[in-house]
């Protein structure tokens, strides 16, 4: 048995095409109700989703991706205010730095906590080398094209990583949407 007929290999694939008729289906829903907002802000997620941001008809847009593998399903929530803490990231780097797999890396960056209508929480984490990031504005919105992606690739494969010569703008990006 190769790799590419494993029963893991199977499975991911298997989860893949989930996750992306999970996103075709909440595009087609997207374009019949008229959701289009200009700008829309993600962040990974660790459980490998994501959670995006946007203004839209005057009302902030809170958009909770399933994670991978689960059978969670998109989620749109619209809030008149947002209610959300925010705070900084600081996790100093140990022995080496991670270098040659020796101690452990830093961290830097700020995490958005944002409490929705249920109670539960969604964090938006721009902290670097933790997760990724992207900004898609309404045409190249990767989220809201109702065609199937090739291969069924997941949406997160898109996003940018998050380093320190792009923290900066990222962090002033959500600062925006977030409206600080």
């Amino acid at each position: 048995m190769g790799f590419f007929n494993s029963p893991e290999e199977i499975e991911r694939k298997e989860n893949l095409k989930r996750l992306e008729d999970k996103r075709v289906a909440f595009a087609q829903r997207m374009a019949r109700e008229g959701f289009a907002p200009e700008k829309m802000l993600f962040s990974q997620t660790e459980n490998g989703g994501f959670v995006a941001l946007s203004r839209f008809e005057g009302k902030y847009c809170l958009i909770i991706s399933p994670g991978f593998g689960t059978d969670e399903d998109y989620a749109l929530e619209r809030y008149d205010t947002l209610d959300y803490t925010r705070t900084d990231v600081l996790v100093k780097a140990e022995g080496m730095g991670g270098l040659f797999g020796f101690g452990k890396k830093g961290e830097v960056g700020v995490e958005y906590v944002v409490t929705r209508a249920d109670g539960s929480e969604a964090r938006m984490p721009f902290v670097v080398g933790r997760n990724s990031w992207l900004e898609a504005s309404l045409s190249k919105n990767p989220l809201l094209k109702t065609q199937r992606r090739r291969s069924d690739a997941n949406l997160v494969w898109d996003f940018k990583p998050l380093d320190h010569s792009t923290a900066a703008r990222a962090i002033e990006i959500a600062e925006a949407y977030f409206g600080k």
